[in-house]
């Protein structure tokens, strides 16, 4: 089921290959690109086929809104995910593309350089991280490339996280009952339990709401830049914030029941995943064929909620 063999030799190869100044055409990301479709099996989980990349995009293209999840440190997901806007965009002109990995106070920086690459201009890898003050919290490493072929496209790249002054000002003014934020009790239960568990337990109450506003913001503020972009929408983010039963979709103003909005979750094998949860997961082993990980040592306690 997984020909997992080309996502080893794929990674590899970008490792070796890749240059941090090459142009996105001349990206290792083109020599791993007609394996891509070949990597792990694709589920749909309301009826438990497997169905093909094609099927996929034929079902992908005409939502309004499609979130994809990822996980941050698994390389092979941004490269999914670049395969993906490349793909749908063949298919169908793409009005944005939306990212957690920018917060708010890039939006300008971003769309400046977007307008000046629109112009057939280019720009080196380490220099754009520069000048669209990149966050080094996300690893340009992971997500280089998938920028340098988001920045020069068609379709408008949305900053989908908050500010650091916004999320500062958060955890300075912690709200007394951030459950109430969230559309059930049964979400915010399964929020606090996230958090809970990145920190193995071990945080003090006045942290936890300041972290549960953060994560209902984080879910808020991406839905509402879907809402007011240009359709259809595209947005890449952790896994947590494209579920229909927890994150973003949840703040739609058209809700997570949208006929109009599809999710679909790359993950690895064991992913408990749900119809609730999304329409599509896209299975990749954990190691490759010669047992290499492809997912970093999982971090366990002190992780963002992502």
């Amino acid at each position: 089921m997984f020909k997992s063999s080309f996502i080893g030799a794929g990674l590899a190869l970008l490792v070796g290959c890749a240059s941090v100044n090459a142009p996105v055409a001349d990206s290792a990301y083109t020599r791993v690109e007609s394996h891509i479709p070949q990597w792990g099996a694709i589920i749909e989980l309301g009826t438990g086929r497997q169905i093909s990349p094609d099927q996929l995009l034929d079902e992908l293209a005409p939502a309004r809104t499609v979130m994809v999840g990822e996980l941050h440190d698994n390389f092979a997901h941004h490269l999914i995910e670049q395969w993906l806007a490349s793909q749908l965009s063949r298919r169908r002109p793409q009005g944005a593309v939306v990212l957690e990995m920018l917060d708010s106070d890039q939006q300008r920086p971003v769309a400046e350089v977007q307008a000046w690459l629109g112009q057939g201009n280019q720009v080196r890898s380490q220099r754009l991280q520069q000048i669209i003050h990149w966050d080094p919290r996300w690893s340009w490493e992971q997500y280089g490339t998938l920028m340098q072929a988001l920045m020069p496209a068609q379709a408008a790249l949305l900053a989908g996280n908050l500010s650091a002054a916004e999320r500062k000002r958060m955890m300075a003014a912690p709200v007394d009952n951030p459950d109430r934020l969230f559309p059930s009790p049964a979400i915010a239960a399964r929020q606090r339990q996230h958090i809970s568990d990145m920190h193995c337990g071990q945080i003090d109450t006045a942290r936890m709401n300041a972290m549960l506003a953060i994560q209902h913001a984080r879910d808020l503020r991406m839905a509402q830049v879907l809402d007011d972009a240009k359709a259809p929408g595209l947005l890449f983010a952790g896994v947590l914030h494209t579920l229909k039963s927890l994150g973003a979709p949840q703040y739609l103003a058209q809700g997570a029941s949208d006929p109009e909005l599809k999710v679909l979750v790359i993950g690895e094998q064991g992913h408990g995943l749900t119809a609730r949860d999304a329409d599509y997961v896209w299975l990749l082993p954990a190691q490759d064929a010669d047992g290499v990980a492809l997912v970093a040592d999982a971090g366990g306690c002190d992780q963002p909620a992502h």
